[in-house]
């Protein structure tokens, strides 16, 4: 936030349909794992978030990061972690430049595997980033021993922003305690100057929501980077 410039984007999956329009992803993700086919639907999404990663490399970009949400059925399926580190080493990536976000539910219970594939992850350069903060049950020690690179403070909590009462906004507290653990912050769902003041003042490291942008696709997002100023 110190240098208002972009930083990074984050890949999102988006079902258009001729008969329903566009679809959640809370809806057809859930679908996705309930028949078994979230494995070849993560990797379409990984695919394509990595050459577009690519695209702005070759575009001079390359310093911008890309950072994926993974289900766990696909994160804990046998050999994830070696298939998306051949992929990066396929493109020519830097991988200090892709992270995979895990909701925060997934780091809630203490599972060998999941440390074991983090760990591999995280020493190829990948970056693990625990997504949705605040909204299950997991802990800033079990972020810290999972050593997670980034939180992302859920909307809820930047929401609370402007209909909370000063003292009783906790999401500064959030931003402290997790720098003491050495995460770095993300606040996601950010919509107001309001909201932007308040995080800007309590140190938050990066922000994201429709005050920068609405969710792009490929080609708009590539023009957005280009005339980018904030």
């Amino acid at each position: 936030m110190s240098t208002n410039k972009l930083c990074g984007f984050e890949a999102l999956a988006r079902l258009r349909s001729e008969k329903y329009g566009l679809i959640s992803p809370t809806e057809f993700i859930t679908i996705a794992e309930k028949n078994n086919v979230i494995v070849p639907l993560g990797g379409i999404i990984i695919f394509q978030a990595l050459h577009f990663l690519k695209k702005l490399n070759e575009k001079g970009h390359e310093n911008i990061t890309v950072t994926i949400n993974i289900s766990m059925l696909q994160f804990l399926n046998a050999g994830f972690a070696e298939r998306f580190i051949s992929r990066i080493k396929e493109l020519n990536l830097n991988p200090e430049n892709v992270g995979i976000e895990l909701t925060e539910s997934a780091f809630a219970v203490e599972n060998e595997e999941i440390n074991n594939i983090v760990d591999s992850l995280k020493a190829a350069g990948i970056k693990i980033l625990i997504d949705d903060f605040g909204t299950g049950y997991s802990s800033f020690a079990r972020g810290s021993e999972l050593n997670a690179d980034c939180i992302k403070i859920d909307k809820s909590f930047i929401d609370k922003i402007q209909s909370a009462k000063p003292q009783k906004t906790i999401t500064g507290d959030i931003i402290s305690m997790a720098h003491k653990m050495g995460h770095f912050v993300v606040a996601e769902g950010v919509e107001q100057e309001q909201q932007l003041s308040y995080l800007r003042n309590h140190g938050c490291d990066w922000i994201q929501g429709y005050l920068i942008s609405e969710p792009l696709d490929e080609k708009d997002a590539l023009e957005f980077l280009n005339k980018y100023c904030f």
